[in-house]
C-alpha cells in the first residue's frame, strides 16, 4: 500500500434522498462533521491534479486520476472516509492500461461520462462514512476491469482542503481514500453506494 500512498499523494492534490437512505442516515451516529484541521491546499507533489480550470474550479479531469492497485491489504486510519464540507462529488470512469509503443492495437474501453452531484452531497458523504471497515478476510475477485471507477470530492475554497479521490475497488467491494498522508478504506459488501449515487444524480435539478 506504500506505493499507492506515494502515488496518491500526487492526485489528492460533484434532491431528495430516498426514504431508505434518509432512514439509514438518521440512524447513524458515526457520520458527524469532523473537527480535525484541513490539510493545506498546496499540492503535495507536481503530479497532475484531477481538477482543471472551470467555473469555481469544479471541473474534474477524470483522465488525470492515477491507477490504484486493487486487492488490498487495506490500511485504515481512524476517522471519516470523506471529510464533511464537500461541495460536489464527481463519479469518474478512467481507462486503464494505455497502449504502449509497438504493442498490438487494442480497442479502447467505453467510458461512462462523468456525473457531478451538486445537491445532497452531505447526505452521500454521510452514507459513505457509515460503511464498515474492510474485514481482514473479506473475499476479493481477480477481474481485470478495463476501467477504474472513482469519486472525486471537491471542497469549498474556504476549507482550504485539497480534492479527495475515493477509488472503488470492485474486486474487493471496497472504497479507498488516500489524501497523501493517511489511507482509509470502507467495505460496501453489504450496501453498494453506486446505485444510490445514480438516484441522487438523476433526481437533482438540471444544471
Amino acid at each position: 500500500m506504500s506505493t499507492n500512498r506515494a502515488r496518491w499523494a500526487a492526485v489528492a492534490a460533484a434532491v431528495v434522498a430516498p426514504a431508505a437512505l434518509a432512514a439509514l442516515l438518521a440512524g447513524s451516529a458515526s457520520g458527524r462533521p469532523s473537527a480535525d484541521p484541513s490539510p493545506s491546499m498546496t499540492p503535495p507533489s507536481p503530479y497532475p491534479s484531477p481538477v482543471v480550470s472551470g467555473p469555481g474550479a469544479l471541473v474534474v479531469d477524470c483522465a488525470a486520476i492515477l491507477r490504484y492497485n486493487v486487492g488490498g491489504p487495506f490500511g485504515d486510519t481512524p476517522g471519516d472516509l470523506v471529510p464533511f464540507g464537500a461541495k460536489t462529488v464527481t463519479r469518474c470512469d478512467t481507462a486503464l492500461d494505455a497502449p504502449s509503443a509497438g504493442s498490438a492495437a487494442r480497442p479502447r474501453p467505453t467510458l461512462a461520462p462523468p456525473e457531478a452531484l451538486t445537491t445532497n452531497v452531505d447526505s452521500f458523504v454521510q452514507l459513505l462514512n457509515t460503511l464498515p471497515s474492510v474485514a481482514p478476510d473479506q473475499a476479493c475477485l481477480h477481474i481485470a476491469f478495463p476501467t477504474q471507477l472513482s469519486f472525486v470530492f471537491i471542497f469549498d475554497p474556504a476549507a482550504e482542503r485539497w480534492p479527495l479521490v475515493v477509488v472503488v475497488d470492485r474486486n474487493c467491494a471496497a472504497l479507498v481514500a488516500n489524501d497523501g498522508a493517511d489511507t482509509r478504506a470502507r467495505s460496501y459488501a453489504t450496501l453498494d453506494p453506486m446505485p444510490i449515487f445514480e438516484k441522487l444524480f438523476a433526481a437533482q435539478p438540471p444544471a
